[in-house]
């Protein structure tokens, strides 16, 4: 009788763990690993013009060094307006556009993709920038 219920309380525990919802990824985390690239001509990264560790004298707006300070500009920097409007947003069309990084490579459609994915995940958002 003993074996019967360790052996229930295993397969509990098992089932339990395959039912665990994953941890929650970040849709901005692709979006900082190609941002966090050393500019250059064979990149599409931002670090060293808009992202680097302080003290810096960044080309253009400091975006910061560490990813949440990189994704918290975006969200906070004039209220969002780089990001507003997802996929029409100032942000997405510097980057399909070409214009940056400058100097460097431009996003491919799979790069934005990943991007329009991120500002799609903050539509609530744009409501709510929409509403004040």
């Amino acid at each position: 009788m003993k074996s019967g219920s360790v052996a229930g309380a295993v397969i509990s525990a098992v089932l339990a763990v395959g039912t665990t919802a994953p941890a929650q990824e970040n849709p901005f985390d692709p979006i900082f690993a190609i941002m966090t690239q050393d500019r250059g001509p064979d990149s599409q990264g931002c670090r060293g013009c808009h992202i680097c560790e302080l003290p810096c004298t960044p080309i253009g707006p400091y975006f910061g060094n560490t990813q949440d300070e990189v994704e918290n500009f975006f969200l906070t920097f004039g209220d969002g307006f780089l990001i507003e409007g997802g996929r029409d947003s100032i942000l997405a069309g510097l980057l399909r556009d070409g214009v940056m990084p400058l100097g460097g490579t431009p996003w491919c459609d799979a790069e934005l993709e990943l991007l329009y994915a991120w500002l799609e995940s903050l539509a609530p958002m744009d409501a709510v920038i929409a509403a004040q």
